[in-house]
């Protein structure tokens, strides 16, 4: 077995007794989580949680790629992964591997698919509030500042649409939808890895079925804070959806 081929096994098995042989003293290793300086610290930073997590798909390997006094070879990763794998270039005295620098590569751009929200994303929308993962909303006032603020009623309305309830119809959010209308929303779930962005067009609704529907496909917390209905029900017209969930990444375009 050769360094580079001990120096895969190990970073995908954790075998550091396979590959230790073939570092020498000195060797530095240099990765997007973190630096590492001798033997001991570069067979430490074979156990990155991080990394052995996203090779733990088990990824393709490219064959090796000599050049001058580096080798480089890269992991591959499925589709569905977050990037689309790590680059390894290492270089040597003699035998032994003196540095290996490890650089996660960045993901393809994802091929636009038509602008329908799946059951997955309304699932996480609709559950945001209750998932302690609630959604933000970015809006822009007349003088061009951006406003970020969590909102709890956030949920899917239609196949390319999310509403909200704002309980304050003077608030900065309805206040200022008729003259800027773009708005950003934003989902996160550490615990999963989704996240999903959506930007759109918003708007006030005054027609009594549309604040029935958005009031009350509210979350009950939210309802019991405005129980007299005194809001304003507010429409996002959706143009772009983007982000990432377990079924792999997602980029939506309106038509």
């Amino acid at each position: 077995m050769t360094a580079v081929e001990a120096y895969q096994n190990a970073i995908v098995t954790g075998d550091e007794d396979g590959i230790a042989g073939y570092l020498t003293g000195d060797v530095v290793v240099e990765s997007n989580f973190g630096r590492a300086e001798g033997t001991e610290a570069a067979l430490a930073l074979l156990r990155e949680p991080r990394i052995a997590g996203l090779l733990a798909a088990g990824p393709h390997w490219t064959e090796p790629a000599e050049t001058g006094d580096t080798i480089t070879v890269t992991a591959q990763l499925p589709d569905t992964a977050p990037f689309s794998g790590v680059e390894f270039v290492f270089r040597f005295a003699g035998a032994k591997i003196s540095r290996v620098e490890q650089q996660i590569l960045p993901a393809a751009p994802v091929p636009p698919a038509p602008l329908r929200l799946t059951d997955e994303i309304n699932s996480a929308v609709n559950g945001a509030l209750d998932n302690q993962t609630p959604m933000m909303i970015a809006y822009s006032d007349d003088s061009g500042e951006i406003h970020l603020s969590y909102r709890g009623t956030i949920q899917a309305y239609s196949d390319d649409q999310l509403a909200l309830w704002a309980r304050d119809p003077e608030g900065g959010l309805p206040r200022h939808l008729a003259a800027h209308p773009k708005v950003t929303l934003f989902y996160h779930d550490p615990k999963t890895r989704t996240t999903y962005t959506f930007y759109g067009l918003a708007r006030t609704a005054d027609d009594l079925e549309t604040r029935t529907v958005v009031f009350g496909n509210s979350h009950p917390r939210e309802q019991q804070m405005d129980f007299r209905r005194r809001g304003v029900a507010i429409i996002v017209d959706l143009d772009r959806v983007e982000g990432r969930a377990a079924s792999g990444r997602v980029l939506m375009l309106r038509g």
